[in-house]
């Protein structure tokens, strides 16, 4: 069978490393599925002759990863590391160890580039020594590579459509009745503006088991989360989320969805370095990033308000869902300021009354 990409090894006499250039027929998102969902990873990783089972895959910062080949012989190799970064659709560092050679640890990358439909892989490893990457040569690795390479290739072809259909992306925000979903003299140390926090009452202090469940739902059902630059210097900042208290409140924070910032340029400090991805190149191009992370789940613009105005109006948005404080502030950020387009056409699909809000859900017309 003839091979339209081939594989690029490269191991440099006298160095430690390892560098591995691919291109592949699918976008890089579908890329990343395949090095991240557990189901893909044993369809292609590793030769074709060998059996492979994972004991444990957490592809997440800090997850960790452990699978066993067993061979034509019925011996069997066990692998084993700890994911660093996982930047979805963008790059992959890890940690890699044989444990037939224990304290032998590289540190690997995969670097994924967007040719506009298709991918280009980097990949790169790092060895300790050059002793222990030449070894590692000599074990087969570049035929383990090589095999590896052209199974991904075959399996995100065929994956292009078995894949999850993309979800929605929903604009999910607290507004007042007048129209602002803050007060005034909103910033990093007031992100609801001074005196805005009653806008939440139905996440807190007023939160119903009604207002709880839906809290619950839109968390459970949400994939990724798109933010601004403002809204991330809020919950970034000394006084934002936590290990407690992040996106959905309250709710558990271990399951909580990968972030993305859309913004001008990257921070140069970020605190909650795990939960943030920032994207540089454009409204579309969060969507896209967010969706290859999301899984078929929602993609939820949680705000502020300039950038859901922004979404609105680029089309983006599919689904508005708008919890009705029942308060005027008078002033404020608009969610619907002066030159909005005004075929801007909503569906109802449901409603939800609490005390401290009305639950509105509506399709966008497009």
């Amino acid at each position: 069978m003839m091979i339209e990409n081939p594989t690029t090894i490269t191991a440099q006499p006298g160095s430690p490393f390892i560098e591995v250039v691919r291109d592949f027929d699918a976008p890089p998102a579908r890329l990343f599925r395949a090095y991240t969902d557990p189901e893909l990873v044993t369809r292609w990783l590793g030769p074709r002759d060998v059996e492979m089972r994972l004991v444990e895959y957490d592809a997440r910062p800090g997850g960790r990863y452990r699978y066993v080949h067993r061979d034509t012989e019925g011996d069997e190799h066990v692998f084993h590391g700890v994911f660093h970064t996982v930047a979805p659709g963008e790059r992959i560092i890890q940690t890699f160890e044989y444990e037939g050679t224990p304290g032998v640890v590289s540190l690997d990358s995969a670097t994924f580039e967007d040719l506009g439909g298709r991918t280009r892989l980097w990949s790169r490893s790092v060895f300790p020594s050059v002793e222990a990457r030449d070894a590692m040569i000599a074990g087969g690795m570049e035929r383990g590579v090589a095999d590896s390479m052209d199974r991904l290739g075959e399996l995100v072809h065929d994956e292009g459509e078995d894949r999850p259909e993309a979800g929605p992306v929903v604009l999910d925000i607290t507004m007042s009745l007048d129209g602002y979903v803050t007060a005034p003299g909103a910033g990093p140390d007031h992100g609801l503006g001074v005196g805005g926090e009653i806008l939440h009452a139905w996440v807190t202090d007023e939160r119903t088991p009604r207002d709880a469940e839906i809290l619950h739902r839109s968390f459970v059902d949400t994939g990724a989360v798109i933010m601004g630059r403002r809204t991330f210097d809020v919950v970034d900042g000394p006084n934002g989320w936590g290990d407690e208290v992040g996106y959905g409140h309250d709710q558990d924070q271990i399951a909580a969805p990968p972030v993305f910032v859309v913004t001008h340029s990257r921070p140069e400090k970020v605190r909650l370095r795990d939960r943030f991805h920032f994207v540089t190149d454009g409204l579309d191009s969060a969507v896209d990033k967010a969706r290859a992370a999301a899984g078929g789940k929602d993609v939820v613009i949680l705000g502020g308000g300039a950038i859901a105005e922004q979404f609105l109006r680029a089309g983006l948005v599919d689904i508005l869902r708008i919890h009705l404080a029942p308060l005027i502030l008078g002033g404020g950020t608009s969610l619907f300021p002066e030159g909005m387009p005004g075929s801007l056409r909503l569906e109802p699909l449901g409603s939800v009354s609490t005390p401290a809000a009305e639950h509105l859900t509506y399709r966008v017309i497009k």
